[in-house]
């Protein structure tokens, strides 16, 4: 597959909302704790979050991934604070990544990681942090072939069940 990866901008906002959905509902699909609000509820939520906080904001960057005039992918990162008792200052988080599924296992994937990696490190940013479920397989096996290693576990406990 041929595609081009390219800094995502407004415009996008439509083909963005439809690729987010499908990251949403995949999530939820593998990992029931996972709620997005349903539709069109989220998909006006996550808008309004990118043109508030995200377009325009230099410590955000979202990269696509296009072919044939469509989005088959994007990426999410932005740099974050660690609390001033931790080194470095600064870290890189990725947010999201979502490939059309019938762009998948076609290097998309990677080649949006390989775009925000750049923007990270054109940045001075020494690690990045993200957060995959853990009942997530398919996602972990991407992470991990991107070279990811565990660090942190998150845990959940739920205050209402117990």
């Amino acid at each position: 597959m041929d595609f081009a990866i390219r800094p995502g901008i407004e415009e996008d906002l439509p083909d963005m909302l439809r690729l987010w959905r499908e990251m949403m509902d995949f999530h939820a699909r593998v990992e029931p704790r996972f709620r997005p609000l349903p539709p069109p509820a989220g998909e006006q939520a996550w808008e309004k979050h990118l043109r508030e906080h995200v377009w325009g904001n230099e410590d955000w960057c979202v990269f696509v991934a296009e072919t044939g005039g469509r989005l088959v992918g994007q990426i999410m990162g932005t740099l974050r604070d660690h609390a001033p008792v931790f080194e470095p200052e600064r870290y890189g988080y990725v947010t999201d990544i979502v490939v059309d599924p019938g762009a998948r296992r076609s290097g998309v994937g990677r080649a949006l990681f390989e775009a925000l990696k750049a923007w990270f490190r054109e940045r001075g940013i020494p690690h990045l942090q993200l957060q995959v479920a853990h009942n997530n397989a398919v996602s972990q096996a991407f992470w991990r072939a991107m070279g990811c290693t565990d660090r942190m576990d998150t845990l959940w406990y739920d205050v209402e069940a117990k």
